[in-house]
């Protein structure tokens, strides 16, 4: 086994319990980041931080847990980049965006 391998075992170790199997849902690897970003719908917008991205989606932390509206779209304005969005999970503050086209 490489360090590689053991390094990767004893993190999951560390981290799991081993009560329930870790499954890990994403499609594509994610990017941790931290940035500033907007969340824009309808009737206005509020500010969030970018902690994560991936081609599929991204993870953002709000300043306070609010309602979203079902579609809405993330703005990270020092990147260029505006992506339409939905809420796939929710922990307080925490929010997991999908990217919808």
């Amino acid at each position: 086994m490489s360090l590689f391998q053991r390094n990767f075992y004893a993190l999951l170790q560390d981290h799991h319990d081993g009560s329930t199997p870790m499954i890990e849902k994403r499609t594509a690897q994610r990017h941790r980041v931290f940035k500033g970003g907007t969340i824009t719908f309808e009737n206005g917008g509020i500010p969030c931080t970018v902690r994560n991205m991936s081609v599929g989606g991204a993870a953002i932390d709000l300043d306070a847990p609010v309602m979203l509206p079902q579609s809405f779209t993330l703005s990270i304005s020092c990147d260029d980049f505006v992506r339409n969005c939905r809420t796939v999970w929710r922990r307080d503050k925490r929010v997991g965006l999908a990217f919808v086209q």
